[in-house]
C-alpha cells in the first residue's frame, strides 16, 4: 500500500458503487455492492469491477464496521482484430470435449464464428490467427491444425492457465 502515498498531484480515481444490498440479523448487518473504479495509468484508462461485502455490528447504539471483502469481478476487455472471414469455414465441425461427452458445434452465421456448447451459443470474436474468444469469458480458444493445415481440434485456454484439449469430429 507504499504506492499510494506516492501519486502524482493529478491523480484521479472515480469509483461508481451502487445497487446496495443490505441485510440485518439482530444487531449485525452485511452490506454487498458492485463498483466499477476508473484510472489512469500513464495513456491507459483502467477499468476495474469489484463487489465489496461489508460486516457491520451494532455496539453501544454506534455502528462499528468489523470484517470488508473486496474481490474483482471477472470481466472482459478484449477487442477482436479485423480478419477475414472466408477462412472461418475451416474451423466449421462438431468438437468433443471428453469422450462420449459434451459436443461443441462450430458454425458459420452471417459470415461470424458461432459455438454452441451445452445449449449455450456464442460468438467467437477474432483474437488472432486461429484463436477466438468470447465476450463473456476470460479465457480464450486456439484452433490446432495438423501438417496440411486442415483442423483437427482446438486448445480451450482458461483463464487460470489450465486447458483443454479438445479433439475435432468432423
Amino acid at each position: 500500500m507504499r504506492h499510494l502515498k506516492h501519486l502524482p498531484p493529478h491523480y484521479e480515481q472515480i469509483t461508481n458503487a451502487r445497487e446496495f444490498a443490505v441485510r440485518l440479523q439482530g444487531s449485525a448487518a452485511v452490506i454487498s455492492f458492485p463498483s466499477t473504479t476508473r484510472e489512469q495509468f500513464g495513456d491507459s484508462d483502467i477499468v476495474t469491477e469489484q463487489r465489496r461485502s461489508e460486516t457491520w455490528m451494532k455496539q453501544d447504539g454506534a455502528w462499528v464496521l468489523f470484517a470488508v471483502q473486496t474481490g474483482n469481478l471477472a470481466k472482459n476487455f478484449r477487442k477482436p482484430i479485423a480478419t477475414d472471414s472466408r477462412n472461418y469455414k475451416d474451423y466449421v465441425g462438431q468438437y468433443e470435449w471428453r469422450p462420449h461427452g459434451e459436443i461443441d458445434v462450430v458454425s458459420l452465421k452471417n459470415d461470424k464464428l458461432w459455438a454452441r456448447l451445452d445449449g449455450d451459443e456464442d460468438e467467437d470474436l477474432p483474437l488472432g490467427a486461429d484463436t477466438f474468444f468470447i465476450a463473456n469469458d476470460l479465457g480464450s480458444v486456439t484452433f490446432t491444425r495438423d501438417a496440411s493445415g486442415r483442423v483437427t481440434g482446438y486448445t480451450d485456454h482458461r483463464v487460470d492457465g489450465q486447458e483443454i484439449h479438445v479433439r475435432r469430429l468432423r
